[in-house]
């Protein structure tokens, strides 16, 4: 009984050859090693060292935009909860305080998004498609509300939101 040559079967199926998946994904990882500019093992680096000769790409060879995250935990903000606002029927709020109202909703042609500011007087609005859901559209609003304030740069300003959540 015969065999089917690999390369036939490939063809057939419209399948990549696999001496070239394996060659692409060798090469990614020396190349994700290589950007990371992290240290490998000595028995891989051989190997991988040999693939990356004889590639000879020029694309592999261009500078990366690729950046290592940091993170700093330094608190620049304090959320407080002040209850007396809500305990009688008209809050006062404090003169100097941004009031933003935001709110997410579906619709039969869609969901969206907004944002209303009282202070300062702005408002935005996000449309997001028909298969986004109502949380989806909530959270999102509310990372964008924070994104505009962090965009302004507000410094030792109080910042209230506020959330229609149905």
């Amino acid at each position: 009984m015969k065999l089917t040559p690999t390369a036939g079967m490939e063809m057939l199926l419209n399948l990549t050859p696999l001496d070239l998946v394996i060659l692409a994904e060798a090469t990614m990882a020396l190349y994700t090693l290589h950007i990371l500019k992290q240290p490998v093992d000595p028995k891989t680096e051989v190997g991988l060292l040999s693939i990356w000769k004889n590639v000879n790409d020029p694309l592999l060879d261009m500078r990366s935009d690729h950046t290592i995250p940091g993170y700093y935990y330094s608190k620049i903000f304090s959320v407080i909860i002040e209850w007396d606002y809500w305990r009688n029927k008209d809050p006062l709020f404090p003169e100097d305080a941004l009031i933003w109202f935001t709110d997410g909703s579906m619709a039969n042609s869609g969901t969206g998004s907004g944002i209303f500011g009282l202070r300062p007087n702005r408002n935005f609005h996000f449309p997001l498609g028909k298969f986004a859901t109502v949380f989806q559209t909530e959270i999102y609003v509310i990372l964008q509300c924070a994104c505009v304030n962090i965009r302004r740069a507000y410094k030792n300003k109080r910042i209230l939101f506020f959330f229609f959540f149905f």
